[in-house]
């Protein structure tokens, strides 16, 4: 899934630095884990809007 970075964090697992404005590739079980820190929600999910083409 994709989410999009609301405040900036270091991901526990990877040690990566994620910044304000990013997005990136995370599991619903991960997405999870971020949000339910004592730091509060810190990413939000990306809805990709799809198109229809006639």
């Amino acid at each position: 899934m994709r989410v999009k970075v609301i405040r900036t964090f270091r991901d526990k697992e990877t040690q990566s630095l994620h910044k304000k404005g990013t997005e990136i590739d995370v599991t619903k079980k991960r997405f999870e884990e971020i949000n339910s820190t004592a730091f509060g929600v810190l990413v939000e999910e990306v809805v990709e809007k799809k198109s229809t083409k006639k």
